[in-house]
């Protein structure tokens, strides 16, 4: 009956720190080595102790940090009357509390100590950007400044790999430019060699 109630919310960072992406030594797939640095972890971990207060400042009843070796934190007064106005009180002072509450900042204080370093942490990424990076020259990325792979003939790429490095935002908007404008320098490539193109 609650789960309408419910919100999710992620902390997300844009990574200082990087990993690689060889070839197998025995097949020659694709492998990626990459671990979060202690550095990410923390600014991962300054997000959801952000997300965390927010939510009890907004009146949440239950906050679940996902963070392993933290319990949920359950508020044990009742909800701000701003934020829940079928409750009624005498003395609304007793309510201004904020973060300040003895029993949410002891477990503000715990998440912090608890860190998220555990193994078990769980963490996902989303919109991977600058595999193929773009450059000007061919020894600094992959593709140079209309999409075409340095050294390769009729091979471009057109999305989100080509980002010089990761933004930290949704990409949609920038991947779309960024596809229509190789996109159109390859149909005029196209047209200036004589072929036609239907893009």
């Amino acid at each position: 009956m609650r789960a309408r109630q419910m919100n999710n919310y992620i902390s997300i960072i844009r990574d200082r720190d990087t990993g690689r992406v060889f070839p197998d030594p025995h097949d020659g797939r694709p492998r990626v080595d990459y671990k979060t640095s202690i550095f990410d972890r923390a600014n991962s971990l300054a997000g959801i102790v952000g997300i965390a207060k927010l939510c009890y400042v907004q009146g949440a009843t239950e906050i679940w940090p996902d963070v392993p070796g933290v319990p949920p934190f359950k508020r044990s007064g009742p909800v701000p009357p701003e934020v829940d106005p079928e409750v009624v009180v005498d003395d609304e002072s007793k309510f201004d509390q904020g973060i300040n509450d003895a029993e949410f900042a002891a477990w503000i204080k715990l998440l912090e100590k608890t860190g998220h370093n555990s193994a078990r942490a769980k963490w996902s990424c989303a919109h991977q950007m600058g595999t193929c990076r773009m450059s000007a020259k061919p020894r600094d990325g992959v593709v140079d400044p209309k999409g075409k792979v340095w050294g390769t003939e009729d091979l471009y790429v057109a999305d989100a790999s080509v980002f010089p490095t990761a933004t930290g935002v949704n990409p949609m908007i920038t991947n779309m430019g960024i596809a229509d404008y190789i996109s159109r320098s390859i149909s005029r490539e196209l047209k200036s060699s004589g072929l036609r193109a239907s893009l």
